[in-house]
């Protein structure tokens, strides 16, 4: 079998988005297991079981476009799967359970707390898978910035170099907008500062590097050694 790319023991939430994204539905799940010590009146368990129809309607969504993200990353195809089966099924029960409340005043509370804890690992799970994708695209970008260096090295004269530097800024604006995204999106902040000070090398790098490569390719020597 393939190894996960997620260790199931250690779920680390690392960015803001993931966080923020999860926090609805810990409210929901919170909500419902906050009922679990208190005698519920039969409109307190009415408003319990739409809590859990919108808990299940939101996981169906979300998992919906987990498997879209799935289908377009066969890397973590199998896992993001797995785990959108099991957000499935929790969301169901969690809704079950809920409607449950109207004829047993939730009497079985620890199954909601079991499903509420399933709900929330899966989902988290899937976050993260997704989460790959997104740093996959990142390191996507910056090998495309590297190969287009490789190719400036390799110009001859500056009509070429005009045409490679245009390509490689393109790709370096590309790339600038992903880490500046990702910079903005870790909660760590030693990671952003990290991450904040590699993009201002590689910003004065790109302006340093235009303006010796055009010096080079315009000095009178290089422009003899041409002909």
């Amino acid at each position: 079998a393939a190894q996960n790319l997620l260790d199931q023991n250690t779920l680390e939430i690392k960015t803001k988005s993931i966080e923020q994204t999860l926090l609805p539905l810990v409210k929901q799940i919170s909500t419902l297991v906050s009922h679990r010590e208190k005698a519920l009146c039969q409109k307190s368990m009415r408003a319990v079981a739409r809590v859990g129809q919108a808990v299940n309607l939101a996981v169906e969504r979300f998992v919906t476009v987990g498997e879209t993200i799935a289908d377009n990353n066969p890397e973590i195809k199998n896992e993001m799967y797995q785990a959108c089966k099991e957000a499935r099924a929790a969301g169901a029960a969690i809704e079950k359970l809920c409607e449950a409340a109207l004829e047993d005043s939730l009497t079985d509370r620890s199954s909601v707390v079991r499903a509420a804890r399933c709900l929330l690992s899966s989902v988290t799970r899937v976050l993260l898978l997704a989460d790959i994708v997104v740093v996959k695209q990142l390191l996507l970008a910056k090998d495309k910035v590297a190969r287009s260096l490789g190719r400036l090295e390799s110009v001859s004269n500056f009509t070429e170099f005009v045409k490679a530097f245009s390509q490689f800024g393109a790709e370096m604006v590309e790339l600038a907008h992903l880490t500046g995204d990702r910079q903005n999106d870790m909660k760590d902040e030693r990671r952003r500062a990290q991450m904040a000070a590699a993009r201002q090398v590689l910003e004065r790098s790109t302006m340093l590097l235009l303006t010796s490569s055009k010096t080079c390719l315009r000095h009178p020597d290089r422009q003899n050694d041409m002909k």
